[in-house]
């Protein structure tokens, strides 16, 4: 089998999209599929407008089984789409639409715009059942739309093993980890001013991942930061696999507060290392944490949030309890395997449905 993946952005970046593209295709690879990925514009949207009349005469469709188009590459694929799909299946992998990011006004209109040639794919993937939720509501067929989850462990094979417990007199100090980009729906600015609050000596927040993907919001949240003890803040970037897997294991709470999640790989791996959640009930948080292993609060609430933080902090009875919890919800999570044959699934669908279609080329955009 040969699928062509187009995408746009930095595939290399450590996020969440790109982290789950790696290692499905590696998978997939190491089964024999050939997979072909092209990086057709850079992410932003004017990147993309500028790159989209030209994309139609630099990809042919026509030596792939079937297409994989990534959803943050709607804009500049979108007037080719329906014309590809003429020729090959077409399967949207769908992260999260950019227009539920966007929320309502001018820029929401003009993704459903780019979108709507999406919802028309012969499969469509999402990544949680409330995606699929979404792209139903947003006139997808149910029945052409897979989830498949990321996985919760790739970290697994640069676990240590478990340490022999302190000695009585030891005070190992506590850290609260939060592992995401510094972008606005991730909520680290609320979780900056909240720990800005709560914390105290013994405890530490470590931020792990990019930092300025937005150089205004960094700003914002380094602010924040700066109100809190400087010994009880540690800013330390993107990690590689045995460093990140480190500081999970080393981590006492995990903390989260995004607005919008797809699925929530961070939180999933949080699990997987015993990880009580402090986070937000907000998309597929709540299934994917469960009802035990996390505090979920609402968006933008900050008391709540700092309420959070310090029920944690100040009841070790309570972190152990849903530690317990974290760990038995992460065995009811998908792997990466799980994940791999799911998205398999999906274009293999696509592509029995389609077997004898004719084909066509297009030579000119097709309209929205």
């Amino acid at each position: 089998m040969k699928i062509a993946f187009l995408t746009v952005g930095n595939p290399a970046r450590l996020t969440g999209g790109y982290l789950y593209h790696r290692e499905v295709f590696a998978r997939l690879r190491a089964a024999g599929v050939e997979i072909t990925e092209l990086v057709v514009a850079g992410a932003s949207l004017a990147e993309q407008l500028v790159a989209a009349p030209g994309l139609g005469a630099r990809f042919d469709p026509r030596p792939f089984d079937a297409l994989v188009v990534d959803a943050l590459a709607r804009a500049v694929c979108a007037p080719w789409l329906d014309g590809w799909r003429a020729i090959r299946p077409l399967v949207a992998m769908v992260h999260e639409l950019p227009a539920v990011a966007a929320g309502s006004g001018p820029q929401e209109a003009q993704e459903l715009a780019f979108e709507a040639p999406l919802l028309r794919a012969d499969r469509l993937i999402a990544v949680s059942d409330d995606g699929a939720r979404i792209l139903a509501g947003r006139g997808a067929p149910p029945e052409r739309i897979v989830v498949a989850s990321g996985g919760l462990d790739r970290l697994r094979a640069h676990w240590r093993p478990s340490s022999p417990p302190p000695a009585p007199d030891a005070d190992p100090p506590s850290m609260v980890l939060c592992v995401a980009q510094w972008i606005p729906r991730k909520g680290v600015l609320e979780l900056a001013r909240a720990w800005a609050q709560v914390a105290r000596p013994g405890w530490r927040l470590e931020l792990v991942g990019e930092t300025e993907p937005d150089p205004a919001y960094a700003g914002q949240v380094r602010a924040a930061l700066a109100v809190a003890p400087p010994w009880s803040v540690v800013v330390r970037g993107p990690l590689s696999d045995a460093v990140l897997a480190e500081a999970y294991q080393s981590a006492t709470l995990f903390a989260l507060p995004s607005h919008y999640e797809g699925y929530g790989i961070a939180f999933a791996e949080a699990l997987a290392a015993g990880l009580p959640v402090v986070g937000c009930a907000v998309g597929p948080v709540p299934a994917l944490v469960g009802p035990e292993a996390g505090l979920l609060v609402p968006v933008g609430d900050e008391p709540a949030l700092v309420a959070a933080f310090s029920r944690l902090i100040e009841d070790a009875s309570l972190r152990e309890r849903m530690g317990r919890a974290a760990l038995a919800q992460a065995a009811r999570l998908p792997t990466w395997d799980d994940c791999a044959a799911a998205f398999k699934s999906a274009v293999d669908a696509a592509i029995a449905e389609r077997q004898g279609a004719p084909e066509s080329r297009p030579d000119t955009p097709q309209q929205r």
